[in-house]
């Protein structure tokens, strides 16, 4: 296990303080090593026979965390410590530290509402929060209300404002833990925005490489966009001695590994946002920000929910810019101006305020869950569980009571 971590300083009063009240929030920035450590400490405490349970946003984070502690704690992926994301279940009857994607839990528990052998939840990175995490918090907080009083929460987050949090958790404890960074210097470069924004980072790219040390981060909003930034930075006769690596969710796990490995050569990860928190990747001096990620949203012209390319918040710029300075100083160049960064917002809508309704309430129906009646962090609004009861009546899926149909 890393000794220099800064989590591990509060190891004692973050195991204490939650064996006593069962629910704690814990703030550190990205790569002072809340998601490999705090599972740890947990198991390593003695206080939670059953599993310990750590939710991730995405698939790529929860494999790659659950090889990095199981390497960590000698073993292999599948015993002590495993994984558990769409397609691919890597555990076993004697697995305590599970890495899940929240869609899988929220589906574990619509079926089997108790948990039963699970001791601690962990909901890592919360401040990415999708549909899915806070329709999972909402039924884990009935959950320890109603039947599993001592079932274990523990939320962390890198850039979260966590006294609402904490309130909603009962007023539970927060424990706030200072990071270990380097400085990073950030410029913009507003550009000429009839360019297409991977030759813009390409030419970025080639332009700071004989001034930078390290390795490069691109992040771009999409494979699309991964692979034509690629094709750029292969063509440019500066970077002959780069290695460039695709980073995202769909890739192959041995592509996936590729981008993370140290490597002999200088090397460019294209990345999506999913290297924005809990992957670190070693030897980043240099990021280059496109300032657009794919976000869930209603599309109200199709009627349907879709990923659309958006700006992303200064919350998010930040998390980037920090990737530059984890291990020396660094620097951060965003693709736009410094005028349009400050007219940005400060975070990122949740996506229970984005996104259509109607699938998630017709799961909770099925389920015997009355969507309105549960504890949401932060309730949906009105209209939208109006517009998708809505379209539900109209698909014959509920009836004027509001009840499933056949059909539903």
């Amino acid at each position: 296990m890393p000794a220099n971590l800064p989590i591990l300083t509060r190891t004692e009063v973050i195991v204490s303080t939650l064996r006593d009240k069962c629910r704690l929030v814990v703030t550190a920035p990205t790569g002072s090593g809340k998601s490999t450590q705090l599972p740890q400490m947990l198991l390593d405490s003695g206080d939670y026979p059953g599993q310990i349970l750590v939710l991730e946003p995405r698939r790529l984070a929860a494999r790659m965390l659950a090889c990095r502690v199981a390497g960590e704690r000698g073993g292999k992926v599948g015993e002590e410590v495993g994984y558990r994301v769409r397609f691919d279940n890597q555990t076993s009857p004697v697995t305590r530290i599970i890495y899940v994607t929240e869609g899988l839990l929220l589906r574990r528990i619509l079926q089997n509402p108790d948990l039963h052998g699970v001791s601690a939840l962990i909901f890592d990175e919360f401040h990415e929060r999708n549909l899915e995490t806070d329709l999972t918090l909402a039924l884990t907080k009935r959950l320890v209300e109603t039947t599993c009083p001592d079932l274990a929460i523990l939320v962390t987050s890198a850039t979260l404002t966590a006294d609402s949090l904490c309130e909603y958790l009962g007023n539970c404890p927060l424990i706030a833990v200072e990071g270990r960074t380097f400085p990073v210097e950030v410029s913009h470069a507003g550009g000429d925005r009839d360019e297409p924004v991977w030759k813009r980072a390409a030419e970025h790219v080639a332009r700071l490489a004989p001034e930078t040390d390290g390795d490069f981060l691109v992040f771009m909003p999409g494979a699309f966009e991964i692979r034509k930034t690629i094709a750029e930075l292969e063509g440019s006769p500066r970077l002959k001695s780069f290695d460039f690596l695709p980073l995202f969710g769909d890739l192959p796990n041995d592509r996936q590994d590729a981008a993370l490995r140290p490597s002999d050569r200088r090397k460019v990860v294209v990345s999506t946002n999913v290297a924005e928190t809990s992957l670190t990747i070693d030897g980043i001096r240099v990021v280059v920000d496109s300032g657009l990620a794919k976000k869930a949203r209603h599309d109200h012209r199709r009627g349907v929910n879709a990923l659309l390319t958006e700006p992303i918040s200064r919350a998010s710029a930040e998390q980037r810019a920090g990737r530059a300075g984890r291990t020396a100083p660094g620097h951060c160049l965003r693709l736009w101006s410094e005028r349009e960064h400050e007219r940005r917002p400060e975070a990122e809508t949740p996506e229970v305020r984005r996104v259509d309704l109607s699938e998630t309430l017709l799961s909770l129906r099925a389920a015997n869950f009355v969507p309105r009646e549960l504890p949401w962090f932060e309730p949906p609004e009105e209209e939208a569980f109006a517009q998708a009861e809505c379209l539900l009546a109209d698909l014959g899926a509920i009836d004027d009571d509001f009840a499933l149909t056949e059909r539903g």
